[in-house]
This record gives structure tokens, sequence and C-alpha cells, in this order.
């Protein structure tokens, strides 16, 4: 393969569609921690049973893989893309920043580029999408490295989640906002910080205020008509209905709906949606 695009399972995405024969995907698993126990975050990861565990379980936290996981992927193309979780949630970056080093110990000529998403579900999603389509068009790598960072100031990312324990107890959200979410019917909507962290951008009783609420916080944001990915935690209802009100305003809007890894599970929580898009 002449190009490689590899993620963490930050990303929920576990195919590209239409992808190219020159194009290889490949995830690496973070691990999750429940009690005693640690799930590798793969395609055999049964979102039901996770988040049963979780509900159940006393302590949670989770764990990015090795530098040597990272450097693994990276060997078998001479042009690589790696898009990881938020530096500003997780140690995902530093580990393949670091895998990339060893991988080029070993081939100095491999181009290989580690991308902070600064993000987390459908964000990444739709940068890895926009990443392919980009390759098909263009096969110099600092040129589609280019396109690929001009993309990224043109996305965003937005939260619904009815649950945020897992955010708090691993210092992800602050207990502030923490104690208001899940009384009373109370919705968090979330927005990412330039930094990568999560923060309240409204909050809403009710599911249908909620996802009225999400709307207006993707379209004051920039969402025009363009593509547009909504990842759920076994939520598919709450996902199609928000289709449905994006598709009542911006028919020609291109939207996927992907369900959710395992990592974005467990920090969305039952319910939980996350949706990503493009700003221009």
């Amino acid at each position: 393969m002449q190009w490689k695009i590899v993620t963490d399972s930050g990303a929920c995405i576990r195919s590209i569609k239409d992808i190219s024969e020159e194009i290889e995907f490949e995830v690496v698993p973070l691990m999750l921690n429940i009690d005693d126990h640690a799930y590798e975050d793969n395609d055999q990861m049964d979102t039901q049973i996770l988040i049963n565990k979780m509900e159940s379980g006393q302590k949670t936290g989770t764990a990015c893989s090795s530098p040597e996981s990272y450097a693994q992927r990276f060997k078998s193309s001479p042009n690589v893309l790696c898009f990881t979780l938020s530096s500003g949630v997780s140690g995902s970056y530093n580990a393949a920043c670091l895998g990339r080093e060893l991988a080029l110990e070993k081939n100095p000529d491999a181009k290989i580029k580690i991308i902070d998403s600064r993000s987390a579900g459908a964000e990444i999603d739709l940068l890895i999408s926009l990443a392919a389509s980009i390759i098909k068009k263009e096969n110099d790598f600092e040129a589609v490295v280019a396109r690929i960072e001009k993309e990224q100031l043109n996305t965003n990312v937005n939260f619904l989640l009815e649950s945020v324990d897992n955010l708090v107890k691993n210092g992800r959200l602050s207990k502030v906002v923490g104690n208001m979410i899940g009384l009373l019917n109370i919705r968090l909507i979330g927005k990412r910080s330039p930094e990568g962290t999560i923060e309240l951008a409204q909050k809403a009783r009710g599911h249908q205020k909620a996802i009225k609420k999400l709307w207006s916080e993707i379209k004051n944001n920039g969402f025009n008509g363009g593509k547009l990915i909504i990842n759920h935690v076994l939520n598919p209802e709450a996902s199609q209905e928000l289709q449905s009100m994006i598709l009542e305003e911006f028919p020609q809007a291109e939207i996927s709906i992907i369900p959710s890894s395992g990592l974005c599970a467990f920090y969305a929580q039952r319910n939980g949606l996350i949706v990503g898009y493009q700003t221009k």
C-alpha cells in the first residue's frame, strides 16, 4: 500500500467508504478498565455489555496503547497519516509521536504525520473521511498534510450527554458541571475547547429540548449543509431524529450515522451522541 491511515479507538469509524486500493486503514485499540478487568477496544467490543459492566462497576478508567503498537502499524507504508484522540484528554497523541520516532529509526525515509484531532469520535471520523478523499486527488505527502490541516480548521464537534459520571471520575470534566447533569432530567450539550478539552455549551431539561438545542448549537457553529457524522451509544432513534431535523433544513447534507467505539461509549455513556461536522 502506498498510503496508510491509522487512528486510535477514540475514533468510531471502522472502515472507510469507497476506500482507494492505495490506502490501508487500521485502528489502534485503547484499553478500557472496569474494576479488575481490562478490555481491548477492538471491533469485537459489545457496547451493550460494556455499558452494563460500567454501570455496575465501582472503578473505571482508560489507557492508551504503547508507542510500540503504533510503530508496528507505521512500518508497512511509505506514507502514513495518524489521527489521535485529543492530547487534551489522552496520552494517545504522545504515544503515537514516540511510535513515529521508533518507526523512523528503522526506516528513516518513511513519511509519518501524527495529527492531534483535539477531539474525539465523530470529528476524528470526519477528518479520516476527508483525508481519504484528499489522497484520491493528491499524491504528494506534504500537499496532502497541508490540505488536511486546512480542512481541520473548518470542522467541529458537539456532544449530547445524559450522564457524565466517567468524564468527572477521570478528570475530563469539572465536578461543578457534572453535578448539574443527570439531576431532574438535565442533559449536557457539550463542545470542545481549542485545546481539545470538553466544556459545557448549553444544558437542557428533557430529550426534546436537548436535541433541539444540540441542533441549534451545530448551526450556530457554522454548519451549512456539508458533511456531518453522528455517533451514538445504543441510541439509533435519537440519531435518526437529529438526522431528520438536519435534512429538513439542509436536504443536500451528507450525513453518516456510526455506532460509537468502546472508548466513546465509555465517556459519552448510555444514549450519548457525538456529532462531527464541517463548518464551511
